[in-house]
């Protein structure tokens, strides 16, 4: 790897026609990209070539990430940019440069608008159809979950004994917030100590989305190796009918 003045290191290419180059774009600590990077350091990606990260924050957890799993990671910083355009543009040119194959948005808050010839993904957190759109990520989106189920309950179309399930799910990235076709969905539970607390209001929607953020953490943590997995596999099954 080259390593830049500014002490970031930028990968070199790499081509070939049995493996995939693959680049994660992340914005915070990077607990999703840190798990498709774990499983490819662990053997368990072998579609996939030496993955790069690029954080559109400078200052980014996720780049402590990269450097202690060995991953090549560069900045796209979308504060050194006028605009959402321009920001794109770098974010297009430096795919575009690697010679990139497939693309995982994996906790990034800046919209990535789609590159034509590259596989391009994102894991939204809940059911993107009805928690999706402009603004809504992170805790946000488990706020909106949560504040559903009391809704129902509130409705009298479900009841605090009911079950209740959150959808997190990977799918296309397109010119659309979070509208793009489903690769990977997940059925997770919320837990019933989270219904009865909302049920009897001992704890708010706004006050109970961090709580609910971590029962579903682990499932993206899961979901994401397999997502890129199964990305990978069918850019290669392209390429062999070429």
């Amino acid at each position: 790897m080259e390593e830049k003045p500014d002490g970031y290191y930028i990968p070199k290419n790499t081509t070939g026609t049995d493996q995939v180059n693959l680049v994660l774009i992340a914005s915070g600590s990077g607990t999703d990209a840190e798990a498709i990077m774990k499983a490819w350091k662990a053997g368990w990606l072998p579609e996939v070539n030496p993955p790069t990260l690029i954080s559109t924050r400078r200052d980014a957890g996720c780049v402590d990430k990269a450097q202690a799993l060995g991953v090549g990671f560069l900045t796209v910083d979308r504060r050194d940019h006028a605009d959402l355009d321009h920001f794109n543009q770098a974010v297009r040119d430096t795919l575009l440069t690697h010679f990139t194959d497939l693309v995982f948005l994996v906790g990034c808050v800046v919209k990535i608008y789609p590159v034509s010839g590259i596989a391009m993904y994102n894991i939204h957190p809940a059911d993107p159809e009805q928690f999706g759109g402009k603004n809504m990520y992170g805790l946000r989106v488990h706020q909106y979950v949560l504040q559903d189920v009391l809704d129902q309950i509130y409705r009298g179309r479900k009841t605090a004994t009911d079950r209740f399930f959150t959808y997190p799910t990977v799918h296309e990235v397109d010119e659309q917030f979070d509208s793009g076709r489903h690769l990977l969905r997940q059925d997770v539970e919320i837990p019933q100590r989270l219904i009865g607390a909302l049920a009897e209001k001992r704890l708010s929607p706004e006050a109970g989305a961090g709580d609910l953020q971590q029962v579903v953490l682990p499932y993206e943590w899961l979901m994401l190796p397999t997502a890129v997995k199964g990305a990978a596999r069918r850019i290669l099954e392209r390429r062999k009918e070429e």
